[in-house]
């Protein structure tokens, strides 16, 4: 019917409307940009859950048969206003580089195929399998990633608590997910990250780490000396949840 919207508005209806417009807007210039290539257009992480938060990201998947550099171009202001405006960010894949990427990024399609919506086209993440042997070695691969930049960034802003914090919590997403996905190699089940990473350490008196965790990822701030203290724990977490993956394989 002409004027309909490329994507159902159920499908938009819990977002704020910020995002909402945001993502309809961009999926217009992808529509008008790409025409019949274009696959599919996925929400995941949070928003596809409806629980975006102001420091959240609005994060896509966009998928199509061909995404040459004129089609980028045609794209790049709904996309930067995106960005301004939600925090938009989005991971470009060619139709054919999926298998790939989706071996590549194990944790991250793991993690997308448990919380998206589709909102334009259709899914492809089930006509991929990623074998148990790559996502393990991606899993451990990621949590070695997130050790290393840690003892890095705490060399370089030790000094610092507020910029400490920010750190951790641009690494809470990646550690859940990584959670979450040992959760279903373990058992094939499918959990919240967060949920994923409290389980799968019960037990193992990590209850002031993870409700540390939380706390720097909403924004709030600790008493003096306590980010130091989570972000060794942090650190000794990702060595617990990496003997978890080595255990598995």
């Amino acid at each position: 019917m002409p004027g309909s919207p490329l994507i159902p508005p159920s499908l938009l209806e819990d977002l704020p409307r910020p995002a909402a417009a945001v993502l309809e807007e961009l999926v217009t210039a992808l529509v008008e940009a790409a025409g019949s290539q274009l696959d599919s257009v996925i929400l995941f992480g949070s928003g596809a859950e409806g629980r975006l938060r102001s420091t959240s990201d609005l994060n896509l998947l966009v998928v199509a048969d061909e995404l040459s550099m004129e089609k980028l171009d045609a794209i790049r202001l709904a996309f930067l206003a995106g960005r301004s405006a939600a925090g938009l960010t989005a991971m470009f894949v060619g139709r054919a580089e999926l298998p790939r990427a989706m071996e590549a990024f194990a944790v991250k399609f793991t993690d997308i195929k448990a919380r998206h919506r589709v909102l334009y086209g259709s899914s492809p993440l089930e006509s991929v399998q990623i074998s148990r042997e790559a996502t393990i070695r991606r899993v451990r691969q990621v949590l070695l990633n997130l050790t290393l930049r840690l003892r890095e960034q705490y060399v370089i802003e030790g000094e610092h608590e507020e910029r400490l914090a920010r750190i951790l919590a641009d690494v809470t997403g990646p550690t859940r997910a990584s959670a979450a996905t040992l959760i279903g190699l373990q058992d094939g089940r499918t959990l919240a990250p967060k949920a994923a990473l409290e389980e799968i350490v019960a037990g193992g008196s990590w209850e002031e780490c993870l409700a540390g965790i939380s706390a720097v990822h909403r924004g709030e701030h600790l008493a003096p000396g306590a980010t130091r203290h989570l972000y060794g724990d942090v650190l000794r977490l990702l060595v617990a949840l990496d003997e978890r993956a080595f255990s598995m394989s």
